[in-house]
């Protein structure tokens, strides 16, 4: 399709050049995995576009007060049923094995929650 002037990209590994090329004139990817990857310099140029790395850990050392208040808030919003985590599927631990393919296959669309 079109392409995109932000990805964030929490993937890495073989997805980070496909991901690069998608990117639009001027776009930017977010790395916020530590997947690995390679990026062809020459992709960046054509493109006038650039990779970053982001760790909130990095964010949360260099101003901790920010990142309190952003935990107590997400925390909020949890506990008033405002936001929830995205389950693609619940799958009994005797079942693990296809639980890991599920996700190993990238066929999962949110959590997929392991049931003892």
């Amino acid at each position: 399709g079109d392409p995109y002037d932000v990805i964030l990209d929490g993937v890495g590994g073989d997805l980070l050049g496909p991901a690069v090329r998608a990117l639009a004139t001027g776009g930017r990817l977010v790395a916020l995995s530590s997947g690995g990857g390679t990026v062809e310099a020459y992709e960046l140029l054509v493109r006038g576009a650039s990779v970053i790395g982001f760790q909130m850990r990095a964010v949360a050392v260099g101003n901790p007060e920010p990142c309190d208040r952003w935990l107590r808030e997400l925390w909020q919003m949890h506990d008033a049923g405002t936001l929830r985590t995205a389950v693609h599927e619940e799958i009994p631990l005797i079942e693990a094995a296809r639980a890991h393919s599920l996700i190993e296959q990238r066929r999962n669309l949110g959590k997929v929650v392991l049931v003892p």
